[in-house]
């Protein structure tokens, strides 16, 4: 067990300190998660307590360290006490209803918001019920030896001062899990700061966006500034939380990179590039997730080209939705960003449709083309 336990501390130790400085990849938490459930599981077999997060290596973040003691208490914990049922260990298993108990006692104290984290928590309340019931089955197949197992123990504790506090001695390490709720409370308090001030990015970047194709370019640039403003403010709040960035945040960004995109494109007929994106710090995924969005709004550009029988303005539109769609083809898209490629696709071949069919009833001198029997 130890050998490769180190190997997986130095595993994690290193992957941690690559990313230390913004939110690790999901898959990463992940497996740093499944990595301090397995270290919880094996310091309670040698201790019968749960591991403090200083035993943890450097980089493990709260969120990690709780959902991963979590995992432990939700699964190993229960596969544990129907083990030592087995063997009718009553005292083991006393120990684990000590422990997941005052689990539950303590996390109940935290405000964990929805998501995986309370999902977690809800489990625990099904832990400390299974090993209640456990006991009690125990009690009713053994009731004899159980009496004789605890009757003892309590005399004992009442004439051996060590014993008594013994059995009162916490399995958690309140101070640490104390600092850990304070840390969590401060962070939740930034989150819905940063959540609200997302709005109004996301707001002022749709209305943008409006304005642009209703021709008003210069109210649409004023409130892509005030997208600007609003994100560097937020940058600044969470420069200590950089996990805040994903979620609303890297949101409200992509929405304000389809806009500064999409006015760009309209002014000067180009795509900015990443090294563009000057007033404001974006991330390559970011980026990404608003060129795929910009080609939307291209396309109701050509539908408005369409209708005016503009079939130069058409072609325009579609060649910079093919050069998009052509250079996002040749890498790996993770997560939302895939599933944007077939509205991609299919905004191409919609343009492509409106081309050919411009080009139909140019070759009938302006007249009206009956698709339906072409």
């Amino acid at each position: 067990m130890t050998p490769l336990y180190d190997f997986m501390q130095s595993q994690v130790e290193g992957e941690t300190e690559v990313v230390k400085t913004s939110r690790k990849p999901h898959h990463l938490t992940y497996r740093v998660e499944d990595f301090i459930q397995q270290a919880a599981y094996a310091h309670f077999l040698e201790t019968g307590t749960l591991i403090p997060l200083k035993k943890l290596p450097k980089g493990v973040s709260d969120e990690e360290y709780l959902g991963g003691i979590m995992a432990f208490c939700n699964y190993d914990i229960q596969r544990y006490v129907v083990g030592r049922a087995i063997e009718r260990d009553t005292s083991s298993v006393e120990i684990c209803k000590g422990l997941v108990g005052e689990m539950f006692e303590k996390f109940s104290e935290f405000d964990f918001r929805n998501g995986p984290i309370r999902r977690k928590f809800d489990g625990i309340k099904y832990a400390v019920r299974k090993c209640e019931n456990v006991l009690y089955e125990l009690a009713v197949t053994e009731r004899t030896k159980v009496e004789e197992a605890v009757e003892p123990a309590a005399k004992k504790q009442k004439s051996d001062p060590e014993a008594a506090a013994s059995e009162e001695a916490s399995f958690l390490d309140m101070s640490e899990l104390a600092a850990i709720k304070t840390r969590y409370e401060g962070y939740d308090a930034t989150r819905e700061l940063v959540i609200k001030k997302c709005r109004e990015i996301q707001k002022a970047a749709k209305n943008s966006i409006f304005a642009m194709h209703r021709g008003d370019l210069k109210k649409a640039k004023s409130l892509i500034e005030t997208c600007e403003t609003v994100g560097n403010e937020i940058l600044v709040t969470i420069k200590d939380e950089p996990t805040l960035r994903q979620g609303s945040f890297s949101n409200s960004l992509e929405e304000y990179a389809e806009a500064l995109l999409f006015w760009t494109w309209l002014d000067n007929g180009t795509v900015m590039t990443f090294d563009d994106f000057k007033k404001i710090e974006i991330n390559e995924e970011e980026y990404l997730g608003g060129i795929c969005d910009l080609s939307g709004e291209v396309g109701r550009v050509a539908v408005v080209y369409g209708t005016k029988r503009d079939q130069e303005g058409v072609q325009k539109c579609l060649d910079t939705n093919l050069s998009i769609l052509i250079g996002l083809e040749g890498l790996y898209l993770p997560g939302k960003l895939s599933k944007k490629m077939d509205p991609l696709k299919q905004s191409v071949q919609k343009l492509e449709t409106v081309l050919y069919e411009l080009s139909l009833i140019q070759s009938k001198g302006g007249g009206f083309v009956n698709m339906s029997s072409a």
